[in-house]
């Protein structure tokens, strides 16, 4: 299973003080433990060295960060064809449109995001679910699923 985890979930796990905090480290943990494979693009990275920057974290621990991650997430880039597709499949927001393109380029199962405009996504026509970071950890317990 692949996962795909949007820029907002991977700012919960970085930065303090995030009361969704809690649900991204479940997430990561599982993922480090080989659960299933996480995937975040490169525009997440560059979105979460700008945030962490006006946060305080110097640019060593950013460093740290990162390798850290790219030890069990795999990176995807948003190419062309996703930058066009979102163009074309506006929701209202063209970064999570380029994200949502580029989590189907990467064949994800999942796309998980607290952003509740993206979950009028979900359809019979919709390749990826959208869920929330709680409604997948829940599913992820045993007897759900």
């Amino acid at each position: 299973m692949k996962v795909f985890i949007d820029t907002n979930v991977l700012m919960d796990l970085c930065l303090e003080n995030r009361p969704e905090k809690p649900f991204a480290e479940k997430i990561f943990s599982a993922a480090r433990a080989s659960v299933f494979q996480l995937c975040i693009t490169t525009q997440s990275i560059i979105d979460l060295a700008y945030c962490a920057r006006k946060n305080g974290m110097d640019y060593e621990s950013f460093k740290s960060l990162l390798q850290s991650l790219r030890s069990f997430v795999q990176i995807l880039s948003i190419d062309d064809l996703d930058l066009l597709w979102a163009l074309a499949h506006h929701s209202g927001d063209f970064e999570d449109d380029a994200q949502y393109a580029s989590a189907y380029s990467g064949v994800c199962d999942f796309f998980i995001t607290r952003d509740k405009a993206l979950f009028d996504l979900n359809s019979p026509f919709c390749p990826l679910t959208v869920i929330s970071p709680r409604d997948f950890l829940s599913a992820l317990e045993p007897g759900n699923g």
